[in-house]
């Protein structure tokens, strides 16, 4: 969550418009290998770039522009919230897998709960009897980098 993810888009241009605007993979490569940030990465960083930006032209529609929403966002968090919502994600691959099970019920749950409102969820006295304020802390440093994802009817 360092970098930019999947690739140094040219200046001004996310991935989703890179997609969109050059539909055809072979120029969208070829717009990254012209891209001069990506030419000063290293060769294994741009191969891995380039298997990602396969990797997404291969997903279902809908997959596809969640994960783009998702790098939309983390382009919008600050250095100190990507920090953070890595420190998280260590956190809870290091939690037992029981714990990783009702956490990943709760993020999947709480990523229909509009932004404004999700702090007011994971406060509540059902989610503070459910997870402990680490938990809890856990799930609003990595729900930043979450798009909302309105509820299926």
């Amino acid at each position: 969550m360092g970098a930019r993810p999947y690739a140094n888009v040219p200046p001004g241009q996310h991935l989703g418009g890179l997609l969109n605007e050059h539909r055809n993979l072979s120029d969208q490569e070829r717009v990254l290998r012209n891209d001069p940030s990506f030419n000063r990465l290293p060769a294994s960083e741009q191969q891995r770039l380039l298997n990602q930006l396969h990797q997404v032209n291969q997903m279902p529609e809908a997959e596809r522009e969640r994960r783009l929403a998702r790098n939309e966002a983390i382009e919008r968090l600050t250095p100190q919230q990507r920090m953070q919502a890595n420190m998280a994600i260590r956190k809870w691959s290091a939690m037992a897998p029981d714990r990783r099970a009702l956490m990943r019920r709760a993020f999947n749950d709480l990523r229909s709960v509009p932004p404004d409102q999700r702090d007011t969820v994971i406060n509540s006295a059902r989610y503070q009897q459910q997870f402990s304020p680490e938990e809890r802390g856990v799930l609003t440093d990595v729900l930043r980098a979450e798009p909302y994802s309105a509820p299926r009817p």
